[in-house]
């Protein structure tokens, strides 16, 4: 198993874009059926430096992995939302 997990970081921008961002990504467990476990949701803001947003998904293996990270809605809610108005982004995958 694969676990993917990203936190995004979003200095200066409005809380609708943030939530924009959470409602679509939350939408791709929908989407994209190679999706096992998939959580999204907004830094509870304990400490100064925390990211706003955390992604963590799960697949059964790097192709479905793949899948996932080249899937047409996964790639548009990166490029409309993410790419342009993040001000930090780290990722990490591991095999559980």
């Amino acid at each position: 198993m694969i676990r993917h997990t990203v936190l995004v970081s979003f200095d200066g921008v409005e809380n609708a874009l943030v939530d924009t961002v959470i409602t679509e990504l939350r939408a791709l467990p929908g989407i994209i059926p190679e999706i096992q476990a998939y959580v999204v949701g907004r830094d509870l803001a304990l400490r100064d430096d925390n990211a706003t947003v955390m992604i963590a998904g799960d697949f059964a293996n790097l192709d479905d992995y793949q899948v996932y990270s080249t899937h047409p809605e996964h790639v548009r809610v990166i490029e409309d939302h993410i790419k342009p108005n993040a001000t930090g982004l780290v990722r990490a995958q591991v095999e559980l």
